[in-house]
C-alpha cells in the first residue's frame, strides 16, 4: 500500500519478554519525515499496539502523495498542503483493529472534476489500515473549479472499503440560489467515469450571465434545475441537464 521508508534512528529494546521500537520513518529519495512510529509487543501474550504520530507531511513541489502511495496515482495531483493526525493499530489473539484522525488545513489540489482549492477537513477512521472512516465527515472548499467556479463549499462524505467515497451530500451558494449535489458514491479502485448530479434553486439568470462574463447575453428571471454530469479521462461534460 505504501512504498518502503527508512529510519535512520531505530532503537529497539527487549525486556521481560516485552518489545518497543521506535523511530521516525523517512521517505528515502526526499529525506521526508512521514511518521514517527512507537510500537509495544508483549510476546508472552501476544498483544501490541502501534502508535503513527504524523505531526506533518508537507506535500508541494519536492514531495508528492503518489511519492508515498500508489493509492492517490489518479485521483489527486499537484498538492500543496500540509497533513497532521495519529493513528494507532492494536492487535491481539482476537485480531486487529487500527483507528486514527488525520486533518488538513487549506490544502490545494488537481482532482479528477478540477482544480480544487482551499480544502479543510478532518477524516476520522474506524479502520485505519482499510481506509475506511465513519459517516458524516465533513470537508470545507474554498474554490471547485469544474467549467463553473464554484465557492465556500460544504461536503459531506464517508471512506468506504475497496477505495471507494460516499458523497453524502454538497451544498454551495450560486448565482444568488444554491447548488447541491446528490449523494453518490465514486469508485476509485479502477479508472471508471465519475457520475455526479447537482440541482440548482433559485438560481438568477442575470447573476448567473454576469458571473460567467458573458458580454453579448442578458437574461432575467430565476431558474431551477438538475445538472447531471460525467467526470472521465476527457474532463467534465453535462449529460441531460
Amino acid at each position: 500500500r505504501f512504498y518502503p521508508l527508512v529510519t535512520n534512528d531505530f532503537h529497539l529494546t527487549l525486556i521481560d519478554s516485552v518489545v518497543e521500537a521506535r523511530g521516525w520513518l523517512t521517505d528515502p529519495e526526499t529525506g521526508t519525515r512521514v511518521t514517527q512510529a512507537d510500537i509495544t509487543h508483549s510476546l508472552d501474550s501476544g498483544v501490541g499496539n502501534a502508535v503513527l504520530d504524523v505531526p506533518g507531511i508537507t506535500f508541494g513541489p519536492e514531495y508528492q502523495p503518489d511519492e508515498l502511495t500508489r493509492l492517490t496515482t489518479g485521483v489527486v495531483a499537484l498538492v500543496n498542503g500540509t497533513v497532521t493526525g495519529r493513528g494507532e493499530i492494536a492487535w491481539n489473539a482476537e485480531g486487529v483493529t487500527s483507528t486514527g484522525s488525520f486533518s488538513t488545513t487549506d490544502m490545494d489540489l488537481a482532482a479528477t472534476f478540477g482544480p480544487v482549492e482551499g480544502l479543510t477537513t478532518t477524516i476520522n477512521f474506524t479502520d485505519l489500515l482499510g481506509l475506511v472512516s465513519a459517516p458524516g465527515q465533513v470537508a470545507e472548499v474554498d474554490l471547485i473549479r469544474t467549467g463553473i467556479d464554484v465557492f465556500d463549499g460544504v461536503i459531506r462524505y464517508q471512506l468506504l472499503p475497496d477505495l471507494r467515497v460516499r458523497v453524502e451530500s454538497g451544498r454551495w451558494p450560486f448565482a444568488g440560489g444554491e447548488l447541491t449535489l446528490e449523494e453518490t458514491i465514486l469508485d476509485f479502485s479502477k479508472p471508471a467515469p465519475k457520475n455526479l448530479t447537482f440541482r440548482i434553486a433559485g438560481l438568477d439568470a442575470a447573476r448567473f450571465v454576469e458571473m460567467m462574463e458573458f458580454s453579448n447575453i442578458s437574461a432575467t428571471g430565476i431558474f431551477d434545475g438538475v445538472v447531471p454530469m460525467i467526470f472521465d479521462e476527457g474532463g467534465g461534460r453535462i449529460v441531460g441537464g
